[in-house]
């Protein structure tokens, strides 16, 4: 990287990677992922209702924590509590308040490869992660998985420095604090552990795991032991939950995370600097970072419910070992192919970041129940769409009664809507629109007369685009139900 690039200094890296999410923070819109919106249905929304919605009320307590739900518990009631009653508004800033943290991953990777490398590691690592394509869309989504990269890169920056005694507590609490976003996070400072022993650093690998046992269970387990009355209740649950029921997991091949690595980074140069990574004989990197690593892609690829957010919280922290492996070990011989690899790099990454971060995901979903939020007279509304999808209802305010109707005309959902008696019908599937709509009209002895339709944002139509058969062009369809001449 030396021979061909000058990398800006960390602080324009800070400055251009908050831009760049606060950037997706006002553009990227709706939501990524089921987890990304649907933990504020689970979790806030019903906390606002009386009596909690149940939520607290339940035999058996959830598997996730309740310490992000309650953070955005915390956000929402204050946007209500100064007159932000606006779904949209609420998420704005919601969005924006990730970001702000997201930014940290930033300094955190130049200072762990600033250990580990030179002061331009440093400066490639802050500028990697800061305008890598995919996380700017990451950092504003409220996912468990992308909220714990600060705390997790604290931790292993502490634990690398490793100055005094001090640090291994900081780190302890470090990794506490990630644990209770993602559970599995614990694989890294379980072996920093084994890997200070294996240095014969007995007391530093005590200090640090009774560090994380004692900030775990200071945090966590009291956490759980007030609000379920039971200790470390929800990381129990969820491992039961892992154990016994994996079957009910989305189990990909035992592959997925290396290929999503080598996606992520832009094949083919992505293959040249994982080869770099891997090959690297510095003992610091190697047992330090890259063995951390290794070992938590390998245990994620081996167990039940492969899902490819799972390995985001280690993505920031990939990058700076590529960046340190990279940076000042260069083989001259093949410095035009490698020129050439680092072009395309930029010409995709440059592409890529243009598309995520101006991305308004499952913008028809989100944007249907928007519309009927500023329509007067919503009484009652349906939603007719395919199996499976799950509907944002947290975008329809004031909340009003919601019917969710199946495309299969054998559910008995279609029984319900006579009853229902709507005022406003939401179609989501483009595909059945006209049959879907003929049968709502029979159902309901009314006309519908449309309000608007709305189209997918940008990135799903490209989905659509690149996949018609693995993604829907999802065309939302709003509709008034109207009194039949």
């Amino acid at each position: 990287m030396n021979h061909m690039f000058t990398w800006p200094r960390v602080r324009i890296a800070i400055v251009i990677g908050l831009a760049l999410r606060l950037i997706a923070a006002i553009f990227s819109q709706g939501y990524a992922m089921h987890d990304d919106h649907f933990v504020i249905e689970d979790g806030p929304m019903r906390w606002l209702l009386v009596d909690y919605g149940g939520w607290f009320s339940r035999s058996v307590p959830p598997g996730h924590s309740v310490v992000y739900p309650s953070i955005l518990f915390a956000i929402i009631s204050s946007c209500v509590g100064i007159g932000i009653t606006d779904p949209q508004q609420q998420m704005l800033v919601v969005r924006v308040l990730h970001a702000l943290v997201a930014t940290l991953a930033i300094p955190l990777g130049a200072s762990i490869a600033r250990r580990l490398g030179t002061e331009e590691s440093a400066r490639s690592a802050a500028f990697l992660i800061a305008v890598l394509w995919v996380l700017p869309f990451l950092s504003v989504r409220c996912l468990i998985e992308v909220v714990c990269i600060p705390p997790l890169m604290a931790g292993v920056f502490l634990v690398i420095r490793r100055s005094s005694p001090r640090d291994l507590v900081l780190a302890g609490l470090a990794f506490a604090g990630a644990f209770m976003f993602r559970y599995q996070t614990a694989l890294l400072p379980i072996v920093f552990v084994g890997v200070l022993a294996a240095q014969r650093q007995w007391r530093n690998a005590g200090i640090l795991a009774l560090a994380c046992l004692f900030f775990v269970s200071v945090t966590q387990g009291l956490v759980d032991l007030f609000v379920w009355g039971s200790f470390m209740a929800a990381p129990i649950e969820y491992l039961r939950g892992s154990m016994f029921s994996a079957d009910d997991y989305v189990n990909g091949h035992w592959w997925m995370y290396m290929l999503l690595l080598i996606g992520i980074l832009i094949p083919p140069t992505s293959v040249m600097l994982l080869w770099k990574m891997i090959s690297d004989k510095r003992p610091t990197l190697r047992y330090e970072l890259v063995l951390p690593l290794v070992i938590f892609t390998i245990a994620h690829s081996l167990v039940a419910n492969r899902q490819e957010r799972f390995l985001i919280p280690i993505v920031p922290l990939v990058v700076v070992a590529l960046a340190v492996a990279w940076t000042g070990r260069q083989n001259i011989s093949y410095i035009r192919w490698t020129q050439a690899a680092w072009g395309w790099f930029w010409v995709g990454n440059t592409a890529l970041l243009v598309l995520f971060t101006f991305s308004y995901s499952k913008r028809s979903r989100v944007e249907s129940l928007t519309v009927l939020s500023h329509q007067q007279n919503v009484e009652r509304v349906v939603v007719v769409t395919r199996p499976g999808v799950f509907v944002p209802t947290f975008y329809l305010y004031p909340h009003v009664p919601l019917l969710v109707v199946s495309t299969d005309t054998t559910s008995s959902t279609w029984t319900d809507l006579a009853a229902f008696h709507p005022t406003h019908v939401v179609f989501y599937d483009n595909a059945s629109f006209v049959e879907m709509h003929a049968r709502v009209v029979r159902a309901t002895g009314h006309q519908l007369q449309t309000i608007v339709s709305i189209e997918p944002g940008l990135l799903d139509a490209t989905l659509h685009y690149v996949n018609p058969l693995g993604n829907k062009n999802e065309v939302a369809t709003v509709c008034e139900i109207v009194a039949s001449n």
